[in-house]
């Protein structure tokens, strides 16, 4: 093994930068809403929104109902 000087991270540094999206919109199924097909992300410092799917395709399907709270399941 060789003595390498591998510089520290600054934590603070790293805290500004990640910006992690906060779930508000849940896209369910209208026939079962347990069944989450998306959700919507909204990121704190740049305020896009993004949405996931979470389909087999991973694309937006024909039907589905917009809720602001989580399903319960």
């Amino acid at each position: 093994m060789t003595d390498q000087c591998t510089p520290s991270l600054d934590s603070t540094a790293l805290q500004e930068e990640i910006d992690i999206g906060r779930p508000v919109e849940w896209m369910v199924d209208p026939g079962r809403p347990e069944i989450i097909l998306g959700v919507t992300y909204v990121f704190s410092t740049t305020d896009e929104r993004k949405t996931v799917w979470y389909t087999a395709n991973k694309r937006r399907p024909k039907l589905f109902t917009v809720v602001r709270e989580p399903p319960k399941t």
